[in-house]
């Protein structure tokens, strides 16, 4: 299933003031960051965008670098990194804090 897929919540298919929800898309992005930093890879994504509009959206609103795709002709693929990804990143996540470490 495709983070943007959800027609109510795309911020390219509905007015910002009709959606539902906002910010899915950049939250699952964050939490695939986070999963690349547990996971050794320092916080780089790829990701693929379906239309023009969202790599539009990946590369303006993002910070996404467009880089190329496997096959010729393919999705227009992107890669989140270093100071972008650490931005999306710290902006949807807050570090949990043990109790007893916080005392």
């Amino acid at each position: 299933m495709y983070a943007e897929s959800a027609p109510h919540s795309n911020p390219v298919l509905t007015k910002k003031s009709e959606r539902k929800y906002s910010g899915i898309g950049a939250a699952l992005i964050a939490f695939g960051i986070k999963y690349s930093i547990d996971n050794g890879c320092r916080g780089d994504v790829m990701f693929d965008a379906k239309t023009d509009e969202l790599a539009k959206h990946y590369a303006e609103d993002f910070g996404a670098m467009r880089i190329p795709s496997i096959t010729n002709g393919g999705p227009k693929r992107f890669m989140l990194a270093d100071e972008a990804a650490w931005k999306l990143f710290s902006e949807h996540l807050v570090e949990e804090v043990n109790e007893d470490e916080a005392k």
